[in-house]
């Protein structure tokens, strides 16, 4: 008998209904598993739920180095994952039965590591086996059944090295920063690992270029004709008085120069690797990265499309890819475009630079489903990016005009598409660069119609996304294509920076940067993070021995963590610093409306906490916050009288938000109706604080709590998915 463990619950339904002439599903303690019958043959199909076991310390401690670790149950590592027990509980009672040991997790060092921490720890089979698949169809998962092949030992061995130096390095790391600022100021939870180094690093460095760059003015000369704006070809002039005396030297009548046409053919872009659609969904939709991973997840579930957790901008010719279109055809949004395909027989796709030996290229399956909104945008983006693969290039006109006015030469570029090609099918996503110009001949006479100097300023580098972030993360080879999303997530739960858009790295974030930077470069320094990434690959492909790995990645961090001891004091003390700092800013509420000062959180201890001013005691002018809640200055100033509004969260409760007037207009009905859930952030009245030697402290009730439903379970994260410790 074989038993086929799957990485979560979904997919193991999935592959029982594929490859099964047979199937009984049956319950372990409210979890579903399936034992099926394929060619006479028993298969037991169980599901796990992401990683079910987990590193942990074998003797807890507090103090750093600490290296002594072991896998164990995730349910008896934290409460977070006590639902994982009935799960390890069932694999553990299904292996008894079985001889045979098959791996149906994902196809990566992370799926990988998942089975086989549940081959060697949770039975005791010694054969086993693994299937390979890139979708979730019935063909894909029996052709990976048929074709079962030797398991995985290097993947996994890769990913137990990750895990382990990960380990290492992120909780060691973060423990040395929690205890030189433990023993300087008050506790805050503060992490660094091995690829958040790095990054951190990277932001820090063009932070500290932006706030130092000065602006330099410079000047532009245009001038119109026939309704184009032409630029002076010397771009920018450095200095005044050489632009006033060009602009004075154009003439009122211009001869054009030269028109220069050429023809470029556009070839269509490949199918999306991870990284590519992270970018691309974040042009189009502003989805962060970790939430195009969510949906791509979602959607590689569902059937859809292929595995998204891949480098690759190939698809192998092994795949079927007249059946994906003809399928796709069902659907009337797609049918004219693949119709055009199979019509001309355009069954080659672009294939891109980028390679992953273990999935192909993103791409849609041709099955069909029911979609929310984001998922719908995200998997109609790669199936138009997929069909455009197909089509021929576009064409594109290209045109350069100059113009002699007075000896000062003028120009403007245009260009046009000739023939559509790929750009239909890409659709509504694909944006245009046209800009259309009117026709001009060489030693035709122009008249200028505007000339002017316009005064400008060089603008300081640009900042990251969090979508540029993940490309540049790849294009230096750190972290993987699974953890990327992850660590920006992590930088900026930790304070260090902030933004969607415009990734700000923060002052605290600077300063423990360049604490880091004066007693611990390593800690910084991507190209150790680089080579280790590159030992692990080498474990992937058999070249490189996991204990080395390990010994050499300890040894490092035992060094680092030596030099940390003996500076921690001063680590300390100026972390606690910027902390300080830190948290007198997050408490700053906004100005006093009575003197002009700023108003603060003042925190007195006991969970008693109030808005008072500054200017205190000349001004008393004080506001009533909830007494144990944690509150947060939002920035945002109140819709119904302007004062600063706060974010408030109890225990236990959901969060609203507020303004910190008692008196506001849109506190006007609360406690009138206890019963009745407030409107936009209203909760029950309070009294207004009044006037003493310190302001009196008076708690407003949070908004009347809504009844929880029950929590469903979800699949545990994946370390190596989740934030460095």
């Amino acid at each position: 008998m074989e038993l086929i463990i799957a990485e979560k619950p979904r997919v193991a339904e999935k592959i029982a209904s594929a490859i099964g002439d047979k199937v009984e599903r049956k319950s372990y303690e409210g979890i579903y598993y399936y034992e099926a019958v394929r060619n006479g043959k028993q298969v037991l199909i169980a599901p796990a739920v992401g990683h079910v076991y987990t590193l942990v310390e074998k003797e807890k401690s507090r103090g750093y180095p600490v290296f002594d670790i072991e896998w164990v149950p995730a349910y008896r590592a934290s409460k977070e994952a006590a639902y994982t027990k009935g799960y390890v509980e069932l694999i553990q009672k299904l292996a008894k039965k079985a001889d045979t040991f098959v791996s149906a997790c994902d196809y990566d060092i992370e799926g990988s590591t998942i089975a086989y921490n549940v081959f060697r720890f949770a039975t005791t089979i010694r054969e086993g086996r693994r299937m390979k698949f890139s979708a979730l169809t019935q063909s894909d998962l029996v052709d990976a059944y048929e074709n079962r092949s030797e398991f995985d030992y290097n993947n996994a061995y890769a990913g137990e090295a990750r895990h382990i130096l990960d380990w290492y390095y992120g909780i060691n790391l973060s423990r040395a920063l929690m205890s030189a600022l433990r023993a300087a100021s008050r506790y805050r939870v503060l992490s660094i690992g091995r690829v958040q180094g790095p990054a951190l690093g990277m932001l820090s460095e063009l932070e500290r270029d932006i706030r130092a760059f000065v602006p330099s003015p410079y000047w532009e000369l245009t001038m119109g004709a026939k309704g184009v704006e032409f630029i002076h070809t010397a771009g920018r002039f450095l200095e005044e008085p050489l632009a006033d005396a060009a602009l004075a030297r154009t003439a009122a009548s211009g001869t054009v120069k030269s028109v220069d046409r050429k023809d470029q053919a556009v070839p269509a872009m490949p199918c999306f690797d991870l990284t590519s659609l992270q970018l691309e969904a974040y042009r189009l939709f502003k989805y962060s990265p970790s939430r195009v991973l969510e949906l791509a997840q979602s959607l590689y579930e569902a059937s859809l499309i292929t595995y998204p957790r891949t480098s690759s901008q190939k698809i192998p010719p092994s795949i079927n890819l007249p059946k994906i279109i003809s399928d796709l055809s069902a659907n009337p949004e797609y049918a004219p475009l693949t119709k055009k395909i199979a019509s001309e027989k355009w069954f080659k796709p672009v294939q891109g630079k980028k390679e992953d030996p273990a999935h192909p290229a993103i791409h849609p399956t041709g099955q069909h489903g029911r979609l929310d909104a984001q998922e719908k945008n995200l998997y109609d983006l790669i199936v138009r990016r997929f069909l455009a693969a197909f089509a021929p290039p576009a064409a594109r006109e290209r045109v350069r005009i100059e113009i002699d006015a007075g000896g000062e030469p003028y120009a403007v570029s245009g260009s046009r598409l000739t023939e559509k090609g790929w750009t239909e099918f890409y659709g509504k996503y694909y944006t245009s660069e046209d800009v259309e110009l009117p026709q001009f001949s060489v030693g035709e006479q122009a008249a200028v119609e505007d000339k002017k100097k316009a005064k400008k300023e060089t603008k300081p580098p640009k900042r990251y996304t969090q979508a540029s972030l993940v490309s540049e993360l790849e294009g230096r080879h750190l972290g993987t294509k699974s953890t990327r999303a992850v660590i920006i997530d992590t930088l900026m739960k930790r304070g260090y920076a902030s933004g969607t858009s415009s990734i700000e790295v923060s002052d605290f974030g600077l300063k423990v940067c360049e604490v880091l930077q004066k007693y611990a470069p390593e800690i910084l320094d991507e190209n150790l993070t680089r080579r280790l990434e590159d030992e692990m690959e080498g474990i992937q492909e058999g070249k490189t021995d996991k204990d080395a790995v390990i010994a050499e990645g300890r040894e490092i961090l035992t060094g680092i963590l030596g030099k940390w001891k003996a500076n921690e004091a001063k680590i300390g003390a100026g972390l606690a610093e910027a902390l300080k700092a830190t948290l007198e800013q997050e408490n700053m509420v906004g100005v006093c409306d009575k003197c002009g000062k700023n108003l603060r959180i003042i925190r007195l201890g006991a969970g008693r906490q109030f808005i008072g001013c500054t200017g205190y005691p000349a001004c008393r002018n004080a506001y009533p916050l909830p007494g144990g809640a944690f509150v947060k200055v939002t920035g945002k100033p109140c819709p119904s009288c302007g004062k600063p509004t706060v974010f408030v969260k109890r225990s236990g409760g959901r969060p609203f938000t507020m303004c910190i007037d008692p008196k506001c207009p849109s506190k006007a009905d609360w406690g009138k109706k206890k019963a009745a859930a407030p409107a936009a952030g209203a909760a029950p009245a309070a009294a207004e604080a009044k006037p003493a030697k310190e302001p009196a402290v008076a708690a407003e009730a949070a908004p009347a709590k809504r009844k929880r439903k029950p929590a469903k379970k979800a699949a545990a994260p994946k370390p190596g998915e989740a934030a460095e410790e």
